[in-house]
């Protein structure tokens, strides 16, 4: 007969861990890919080429107006006033703080109002997009699991980048600065705790937000590589 012996501390980490906690466990490979990928590391030390980032603020511009669509609906689902409450404040974040500040870069790079307002969807944008519609459709825990990783990717990537020395280039300097902001954070952590408290097949969530975290990756890839016009 084999006793194993289990101390109340580690006890305690394994009932206390959450969802999200474990979550973030699995899917640590691919948020590491993610900082380490060549398009990030370049507004880490202010090399990326301009025109490289603009795709960024153009994808992360058509992707953004997919995510204010999938608050509002995650806010209609919610399970109580103050959560419908929180979800309609992040909504109407997105909407005037962090969409501004996408019309901020297209003119610090040059983008006119026009070119961003009729801008097409990339292939990933697409498929990104057209993933978060069908979760939210599916429940409101599955639309909260198919969020999460975006939060989650970069707060965590830009509290990495704010570590080292910023770029000189102070439009990637604010990059960091904006994502690895408190604010954001707080919104990211809440997030988290709404995914902890919903009611649903643990697999099913699992792979939803498996599946988030990998279309982060894949936005990435394709603001590096490019595409061709769809």
């Amino acid at each position: 007969m084999v006793t194993i012996r289990v101390t109340m501390w580690q006890l305690s980490l394994v009932v206390l861990e959450s969802r999200s906690a474990q979550m973030r466990a699995e899917t640590k490979a691919v948020r590491h890919a993610c900082q380490q990928h060549p398009f990030v590391l370049g507004i880490a030390d202010g090399s990326l080429a301009p025109v490289v980032f603009v795709r960024w603020v153009v994808q992360d511009w058509r992707y953004l107006l997919t995510y204010v669509e999938v608050l509002e609906e995650l806010a209609t689902l919610a399970p109580t006033e103050e959560v419908t409450r929180y979800w309609n404040k992040l909504a109407e974040f997105t909407r005037k703080d962090e969409l501004v500040l996408h019309r901020v870069y297209a003119k610090r790079f040059g983008i006119s109002e026009q070119e961003l307002d009729h801008a097409k969807d990339a292939p990933a944008t697409i498929a990104y997009t057209a993933f978060l519609r069908a979760q939210v459709k599916r429940s409101y825990a599955h639309g909260v699991a198919s969020l999460v990783p975006c939060g989650v990717g970069y707060i965590t990537l830009a509290t990495e980048l704010a570590k080292g020395p910023l770029p000189k280039d102070d439009r990637y300097a604010d990059w960091i600065r904006s994502y690895s902001d408190e604010s954001f954070a707080q919104a990211v952590a809440w997030m988290e705790k709404e995914l902890d408290g919903v009611s649903g097949d643990e697999s099913e969530l699992a792979a939803t937000y498996r599946q988030g975290a990998q279309h982060e990756l894949d936005f990435w890839e394709q603001l590096w590589t490019g595409w061709e016009s769809v």
